[in-house]
């Protein structure tokens, strides 16, 4: 029986091994072009652009939905009905590459964007990917406010990795097979809400799954090589991770109950400051 491939990564194709058509050549063609541009996607990436991996947002995502009493009931609501529009909007808040590059109320890693997709949601559906967004905004004040705070393009690539790593990898099969309907509108959303760099929406995501797949390949042996060599030896440990994902929910939880009233939004999702609060969590540095 064939099974079928994960939503995030579905091809179309002959599945049943018959002689291939015309076009398998442009195909082929096409696998080389996204391979250089998922090359260029790691170039174009500035420190900024992650914090918490994508498997640490999808983690969070879910640590949320299982704060009820803690969320405004319409809130609880609307990301409870739409879970996976709530957890997509988790993820897609990284989708733009090259965005350290854009004017700061362009950049799509900002509160203002944020609110404005909120703003902008025509139905609970979009509500809810939007309020995941948020979400990713406000666990990124905290991560990139301490867990990343000074680290070049590669010292922040060890942090994401090492941080991705104590993750349980069922949250990235649980990504991969967020429902193809409930990607296509809420793409459809983005692609009408943010400005883009560089590249369109289509290659931008492209890219971006490209490097999701990746984020699985090798993950324990990356770790493993990071905690072992010198050159990383200061990132935190799984401990000091994992205190930072109890203030990253407790952001986000903010962020849901207050929204453009929390006290939250005073420190930016890019920041390279470190809030005056987080002064006493040091991890050390290169």
């Amino acid at each position: 029986m064939d099974r079928q491939r994960p939503a995030l990564f579905a091809k179309g194709g002959n599945r049943h091994g018959s002689q291939a058509p015309d076009g398998v050549h442009k195909r082929d063609n096409g696998m080389t072009v996204f391979f250089f541009l998922l090359l260029a996607g790691f170039f174009f990436i500035p420190a900024s652009a992650y914090a918490w991996g994508p498997l640490t947002h999808m983690f969070l995502g879910n640590e949320i939905l299982s704060f009820a009493p803690l969320l405004p009931a319409g809130v609880y609501s609307i990301i409870r009905k739409y879970r996976q529009d709530f957890l997509y909007g988790n993820l897609m808040a990284d989708i733009i590459i090259g965005k350290k590059y854009m004017p700061r109320e362009k950049n799509s890693h900002s509160w203002a964007v944020g609110m404005s997709l909120i703003e902008s949601s025509c139905n609970s559906q979009q509500k809810a990917f939007s309020l995941g967004y948020l979400s990713h905004l406000a666990a990124d004040t905290v991560a990139h406010g301490i867990l990343t705070e000074h680290k070049r393009n590669i010292g922040h690539t060890f942090y994401e990795i090492k941080a991705d790593s104590i993750v349980d990898k069922s949250y990235w099969f649980q990504a991969v097979a967020i429902d193809k309907v409930v990607q296509k509108r809420n793409d459809i959303f983005m692609e009408r809400s943010l400005e883009r760099f560089l590249f369109s929406f289509k290659t931008n995501k492209r890219i971006f799954k490209g490097m999701f797949l990746l984020s699985l390949l090798n993950n324990e042996r990356m770790s493993d090589f990071i905690d072992n060599n010198a050159y990383v030896k200061s990132v935190p440990d799984r401990k000091k991770i994992e205190l930072l994902h109890e203030i990253s929910i407790d952001r986000i939880i903010d962020v849901l109950n207050n929204g453009k009233n929390s006290s939250v939004m005073k420190d930016s999702p890019r920041c390279r400051k470190l809030p005056r609060r987080f002064n006493k969590i040091s991890f050390g540095r290169y």
